[in-house]
Formats: C-alpha cells, sequence, structure tokens
C-alpha cells in the first residue's frame, strides 16, 4: 500500500454509504481521516448519529475503500491531475462553508480557489441568440472592470459553453465543473473548448474518481460545486424546470446572491428566469451594471506612482533600496527586507544613509516611504 497520508483522505470518498455530510462528521470527531481508519467499531458507532448498522457498514468497508484510494492516486500520479479534500488548507473555503461540500475536488489545470471575484453562470441548453448576446455582453463587461474575476460554469450546451467561450475571448480564467471524471469530456463537441480553457489558465473540476461513467443524476450532483464555489449564481435563460433552476434552488439555500436575465413572458426559455425574479430566488439583471451594485464590488483603481528621479548620488545598494520603495506609497520594513534580500544590519545602514541624504521618510511603526 502507498505510504501515503492522504491516501486516508482520499479513501473517505471511496466508503460506501458514508456521505459528504456523515464524512465531514466523522472527520472532524476523530480529528482527521487517518485516524477515522484506525476506529474500532465502538468508537464509530458512539459518534452522534452514526448507529449500529451505518457504523457496522462503514468498518466493514474500510479496507476496501483504502485499496480503491490507492488505485485513484496511483492513476492521479500517472494523470497529472491535482486533488484537494477538505482537510486541506487550500480546499476552496466558498465551497467548505456548505453543508454538503464535497469531500473532495479533482482538477486539472492550477485553479486559484481564492480567487477574489467568481461568477458562475448557468442556463438552458437551448440558449437563444437573446441568451447568448446577453451573456457575451455581461462577461465583457466583468473582463473590464475585473480582469481577475473567474467565470464558473458545466461545459453543457447552450449558455454553459456560452459563458465559457465569453471568458476566454475576453482573457478571463474559467472553470468548468464536469458531471463525470476527468478521464473523458462531456459533450466531446466542447473538447476543443475544455483544452483551450487549460492553457488559458483555467481549469476542470469534479468530485467524481476516474472510471465513473456517465449518468444524468451525476449532473445533478454537480450542480452544488457550481453553486458552492461561487460569490454569485447568474442564470442566463431558463425553462420552468431544470438544472439551472436546481442550481439557484441550491445557491439560495447556500446564502449566496442569484441573479436571473428577465425575458418574454411568451418565450418558454424565459420562464425559469421570471418566475425565479417573481418569488424574490433572484435578483433582476439586465446589465452588469444591476450585478454589481446589488454585489457592491468595486473595481481596483490603478494608482499611477511618480517615475523615480531622484536627484541623490545613490550607492548601487541604497539605489536597490530606493527603487522598491518607488513601486509602493509606503512599505514596512519586514517587506522592504524581503524584496531587497537584505540582512537586517544591512538594510538598517542603508536606511538610515538614505534617511541622512533626505531621500526617504522615516514614519512610525518602521514604515518608510520614497520623498517624491
Amino acid at each position: 500500500m502507498l505510504n501515503d497520508d492522504r491516501l486516508y483522505d482520499v479513501a473517505v470518498t471511496f466508503v460506501p454509504g458514508i456521505g459528504d455530510i456523515n464524512a465531514k462528521k466523522l472527520i472532524s470527531y476523530f480529528g482527521s481521516a487517518k485516524e477515522l481508519f484506525s476506529s474500532s467499531f465502538k468508537e464509530l458507532k458512539s459518534v452522534q448519529g452514526i448507529g449500529d448498522v451505518v457504523a457496522s457498514r462503514l468498518y466493514a468497508n474500510f479496507d476496501s475503500a483504502l485499496k480503491s484510494a490507492e488505485s485513484e492516486l496511483e492513476y492521479i500520479y500517472a494523470n497529472d491531475i491535482g486533488f484537494v479534500t477538505l482537510t486541506d488548507d487550500a480546499y476552496p473555503e466558498r465551497l467548505r462553508e456548505c453543508a454538503d461540500s464535497p469531500s473532495i475536488l479533482y482538477y486539472k489545470g492550477m485553479p486559484d480557489f481564492a480567487s477574489k471575484h467568481i461568477v458562475s453562470i448557468v442556463g438552458t441548453r437551448n440558449a437563444t441568440k437573446y441568451g447568448v448576446e446577453f451573456c457575451n455582453s455581461f462577461v465583457s463587461e466583468l473582463a473590464k472592470k475585473y480582469p481577475d474575476a473567474v467565470v464558473v460554469s458545466g461545459l453543457a450546451y447552450g449558455i454553459d459553453v456560452a459563458s465559457h467561450k465569453a471568458a476566454l475571448e475576453n482573457d478571463l480564467m474559467t472553470w468548468a465543473v464536469l458531471g463525470h471524471s476527468l478521464e473523458t469530456i462531456y459533450p466531446s463537441a466542447h473538447k476543443k473548448v475544455a483544452d483551450k480553457m487549460l492553457s488559458s489558465n483555467g481549469s476542470l473540476i469534479s468530485d467524481f474518481p476516474h472510471g465513473t461513467k456517465i449518468d444524468p443524476s451525476n449532473f445533478v450532483r454537480r450542480n452544488r460545486i457550481v453553486a458552492g464555489l461561487c460569490d454569485a449564481l447568474l442564470v442566463v435563460e431558463s425553462g420552468e424546470k431544470g438544472g439551472s433552476i436546481i442550481t439557484a434552488n441550491i445557491a439560495n439555500n447556500y446564502n449566496k446572491d442569484v441573479f436571473a436575465l428577465p425575458g418574454n413572458i411568451t418565450s418558454t426559455y424565459s420562464r425559469g428566469c421570471n418566475k425565479l425574479i417573481k418569488t424574490n430566488r433572484a435578483n433582476l439583471c439586465e446589465s452588469f451594471d444591476d450585478f454589481e451594485y446589488i454585489m457592491n464590488w468595486t473595481p481596483k483603481k490603478e494608482v499611477s506612482m511618480p517615475k523615480l528621479e531622484l536627484k541623490f548620488d545613490l550607492t548601487a545598494d541604497e539605489k536597490k533600496v530606493a527603487d522598491v520603495l518607488s513601486k509602493y506609497e509606503f512599505l514596512d520594513i519586514d517587506n522592504l527586507r524581503r524584496q531587497t534580500e537584505m540582512t537586517p544590519n544591512e538594510l538598517s545602514l542603508i536606511l538610515l544613509q538614505l534617511e541622512m541624504k533626505g531621500a526617504i521618510v522615516s514614519l512610525p511603526g518602521k514604515i518608510f516611504s520614497l520623498k517624491r
């Protein structure tokens, strides 16, 4: 068996019937997945909500779960796939807060789960020109004001793939949450889009281990990830029933902000959005300005720093420190030391020399500013 503590984190997901909620409860109770697998039947059944029947089933399947996890890790390491579990600091905090957050996320690419602005966009597979044009306009405005934003969707036909394409066209990162394992792309017609996402610092994400067969129920299950990863969910065209409405309801249960594009009352693919708005389950969104106003987002303003033009004769080390300070309005000594890679004594002497030359200003708290 692999000598890898993470084996136990993965093995939790292979225990039949444990589920994401119970997995979270058991890991919290025992302190780690490894301790859970070392527990006795008596210890298992003492956990609140885990009776004799469940404890017996869990205990009986520990060995087989570890073998499945070993096979999964071998596949992961051989196919350049990353993963995070609930016990990892890198696990997305937005998703961790959800009661039924998945115990594991597999991914291709390098998703920055700590990204400041994440928007999920979902909608009908039968997108109209109206919906696609709104999606393109919305993502274009998002990119202009928040170039660090991430667009999340499900790579399905219609609005999903339109949102991914719009993100790529506007140089935004985009993540696809799949309803199947990572060794395949469904629908296959979207493989080129998926490849372009990966080559553009995007990501493919799934909570299904390799070998999972494509099944309609899995696409419903993945909707909780689409809803949980984001700050806000936007529904662009939907019938009264379907995956987009399910995702909107999940997002509401997660206390996420939900938005919907209103449409013609006679349009089949606007009825779902109109109903979400009418029943106060979604904010009306006619433009990106509506979204930005309700989210209370503020675009980051570019700070234009004056060009460094010192009227002093500086040594090479003094200029090195001055060059770093020129990039900031104020900078503390610890950050200054890291960026100059000088020892504390060297930096203190140079700062004193710069201050005596009148090139910098020393502020309380060991903070320095270049005199401009």
